[in-house]
């Protein structure tokens, strides 16, 4: 009798890690979009005793916990750093030995002032245990070639050396991220502006705080409208992130003039500084990201459309400056919130 194929792995373990790179001599004063050698900058590996390997530090995600989360977190615990999540690198999936399928996301990471407004807003982590991780080591990408035992990780080495070659490793942040659940238009009494968000949209603006954190936001443009400044409220406050009120961004400008919001992102894609979140109403959705389709480097992004972008969830443009501003990647982001039912 022929033996039956083993059945696909029912489960698929989600984990997430980051490619961790510093600059080191003279290319520390490299601006934004300069070309790097191999030579001018080093990666972080971990050591893992029980495999005898080395890798780019990763771990599983905890039970409804957002992926970026996961990665910032996993990165913190086992290498002992913070980090920026930026331009996404290609996921890893393999079988595991139990006959899952393990699936693993990959970031660029880099390094996060400790007097950041990201960093301020993020909870301490437990450092893995000598048992886990025993040796951190960074090195130049020749010897971590060298040092890397999969063949999986080693591709990710090249990524990220091709990118350094094309001035594309280091790169700012536009997050386009819609508020939280408002109440309903029908149910409220009030004003449109000063509608309120309801206790799942309250919920939602406290969970979003870890992904705004993970993508390293330094300053918030919020529309002035009540529900979105409660959205950005948790964030702003934990990290004493610079707020900025917009008019351009209000349902009403949106509706009488477009252009002024679509400008507004323009003058931040240009900024290669700028990690930037910016809070709006579904209305203004499609203005907001026309800058960012129009600088894209792959133009098919299907998934990038205001039908498609609920309440709390955001859009993360990751942007290259090695000539003109030009969008790498564009992510769509989330919280798991829920009501506790009773």
């Amino acid at each position: 009798m022929t033996p039956r194929p083993n059945a696909f792995p029912q489960r698929l373990v989600r984990a997430a890690g980051a490619l961790v790179w510093r600059p080191i001599g003279d290319a520390a004063d490299l601006p934004v979009g300069a070309p790097m050698e191999p030579s001018d900058f080093q990666v972080l590996m971990v050591h893992r005793p029980r495999y005898k390997d080395w890798a780019w530090p990763k771990g599983k995600a905890e039970l409804n916990e957002p992926m970026a989360q996961a990665a910032v977190r996993e990165v913190e615990e086992e290498a002992g750093v913070a980090v920026a999540l930026k331009a996404p690198l290609t996921s890893q999936r393999y079988r595991l030995g139990s006959g899952h399928t393990k699936e693993v996301r990959y970031w660029v990471g880099e390094l996060l002032d400790h007097n950041s407004a990201a960093f301020a807003a993020r909870p301490p982590v437990v450092p893995a245990s000598k048992r886990e991780i025993d040796v951190v080591q960074w090195a130049k990408p020749a010897k971590a070639r060298q040092m890397l035992t999969r063949r999986g990780d080693r591709r990710l080495l090249n990524e990220v050396v091709a990118r350094a070659a094309r001035g594309e490793l280091r790169t700012s942040t536009v997050a386009l991220l819609r508020h939280g659940k408002a109440v309903g238009r029908s149910s409220w009494e009030g004003t449109e502006k000063d509608r309120r968000l309801t206790r799942l949209g309250v919920s939602q603006a406290l969970d979003v705080v870890s992904s705004l954190s993970a993508f390293g936001i330094e300053q918030v443009v919020s529309s002035p409208w009540e529900r979105c400044r409660q959205t950005v409220a948790p964030y702003t406050d934990l990290s004493h992130a610079p707020l900025t009120f917009d008019e351009a961004l209000t349902e009403e400008s949106i509706e009488v003039d477009s252009a002024q919001a679509s400008e507004l992102v323009r003058k931040i894609l240009a900024d290669p500084a700028a990690s930037t979140a910016i809070c709006l109403h579904r209305p203004g959705l499609a203005a907001l990201l026309e800058p960012l389709i129009e600088a894209s480097a792959a133009k098919n992004l299907p998934a990038c459309t205001p039908a498609h972008l609920s309440t709390a969830e955001m859009y993360v443009a990751h942007i290259a400056h090695a000539d003109s501003p030009r969008v790498l990647d564009i992510e769509k982001h989330g919280t798991f919130t829920k009501l506790a039912l009773h």
